[in-house]
């Protein structure tokens, strides 16, 4: 297996001047503890061995050009959100990966020089392979790993280079698997909701000049069928809107409590309350905590769960760190790996905040229209932002200037709630108008 080495020499080299000693766990009566080893920039690492180092750390016990040394880890330490399964491994097995500075003897990098235990438990069965260079071990699992569990590695000092030097030192690294996402209904259904990118009970303000504002989809306006404060009429369409309408598409409908009858707009309204509820905490209960209530590349720092140091996220049901708000900035990634009926369900029993700069990316076959943002309050789409995924929120929605959506923008899921729009693109996803990754 190929592993990329993210950590340059000069970077390991500096983080290495800046430790010089270890230390060690202790347990209390008589049982010894667990030791633990020292991290490059501080800390400690679960479940090491006495003596152990962590990956780029100096080793006190020696050290040269001509001694073989850990430089990097993957998953690196600390790692908090790390997925219990490889894409690709047989039976869900999990691959991690050390890298060397030297060259190194394959036949010393095997199931007894290279482990992984739970912690608290015993060694996982595994398999060790060293790729072409000899430069990368890979350990691989026979089967998938546990959620929520901290998992120890180590490189024990029996690895030889190909130039007859051991490692000096045991190295170390230690991460903990993300947690059982609160598992989703997949798909979700919309029910007669299904066709509309818009939804507002409280009328729609598109301030923005005429032709700038795109939408790919049927509107619903119910009970409030205005736009920009001017009643829409019975025309299929957005009326004067004050000289500046929306543009749809020819077979889009506008639907109000007047067109095409008295009674479809209502019955649309039903399905989506519906859908609102059924996302809501209280029917889908155990979702897993966000680690941060700004999460994104450039949100909260640290490994929790959507902060900046773990901002890629595996499918599954997740709720605000404070049970209240959600806000999100820089890049947020949603990984399917691989599974294209992947759903994720977000849920902010009050607001949703996306700043500039930010966008909700998919990736590993991921699709906006299984995801599922559920907003107790009101949701803000700034300029500039990038929103992937269906928005159902009891208030008001807002778009700044140039935010986009692929996904539908449902506001007063749960009472009276308005929709305002600034030169923007929101799509139904599979829309034949909709852009073409809008999937």
């Amino acid at each position: 297996m190929k592993t990329t080495v993210g950590l340059s020499r000069t970077a390991a080299w500096i983080a290495a001047l800046t430790l010089s000693v270890f230390t060690y766990g202790c347990g209390g009566g008589g049982g010894g503890g667990t030791p633990a080893a020292v991290v490059v920039g501080g800390g400690t690492i679960t479940g090491a061995p006495a003596g152990a180092i962590a990956p780029a750390a100096a080793c006190p016990a020696g050290a040269g050009a001509a001694i073989p040394t850990v430089t990097q880890s993957s998953p690196v330490n600390g790692d908090l959100l790390v997925s219990t399964s490889t894409t690709g491994v047989v039976n869900s097995g999990k691959s991690i990966a050390a890298t060397f500075s030297l060259p190194m003897n394959a036949a010393t990098i095997n199931t007894q020089s290279f482990t992984l235990t739970r912690v608290g438990g015993a060694a996982l069965t595994a398999s060790v392979t060293v790729n072409a260079s000899s430069t990368v071990a890979t350990l691989t699992t026979t089967a998938a790993l546990l959620p929520s569990t901290s998992y120890t590695a180590v490189i024990s000092t029996a690895a030889t280079a190909a130039n007859g030097n051991q490692l000096a030192c045991a190295y170390a690294f230690n991460f903990t698997t993300a947690a059982a996402a609160g598992t989703a209904p997949a798909p979700i259904a919309l029910g007669l909701a299904t066709p509309f990118a818009i939804a507002s009970s409280g009328g729609i303000t598109n301030a923005a000049p005429a032709g700038s504002t795109k939408i790919n989809g049927d509107v619903v306006l119910n009970p409030n069928q205005t736009c920009n404060a001017v009643a829409v009429g019975a025309g299929n369409n957005f009326g004067l809107c004050g000289g500046t309408p929306p543009i749809n598409n020819p077979g889009d409908r506008v639907i109000t409590q007047i067109f095409p009858d008295t009674t479809t707009a209502d019955a649309v309204i039903v399905d989506m309350k519906s859908t609102f509820n059924n996302l809501a905490p209280a029917a889908l209960p155990g979702a897993t905590v966000l680690g941060c209530g700004v999460i994104g590349s450039a949100g909260g720092a640290g490994a929790g769960v959507g902060c900046a140091g773990n901002a890629t996220l595996p499918p599954g049901v997740y709720i605000s760190a404070t049970s209240s708000s959600i806000g999100i900035t820089g890049t947020l990634t949603l990984d399917a790996a691989g599974n294209p009926n992947a759903v994720w369900v977000f849920q902010a029993p009050s607001t949703l905040t996306v700043n500039t700069p930010g966008a909700v990316v998919l990736t590993g076959g991921a699709k906006a229209s299984n995801v599922w943002w559920y907003v107790g309050s009101s949701a803000t789409l700034n300029g500039g932002v990038v929103m992937n995924g269906n928005i159902l929120a009891s208030a008001t929605i807002s778009l700044g200037t140039l935010a986009t959506s692929c996904g539908r923008l449902l506001s007063g899921a749960a009472g009276a709630g308005s929709l305002t729009m600034l030169s923007n693109t929101v799509s139904v996803p599979g829309h034949a108008n909709a852009p073409v990754t809008c999937r």
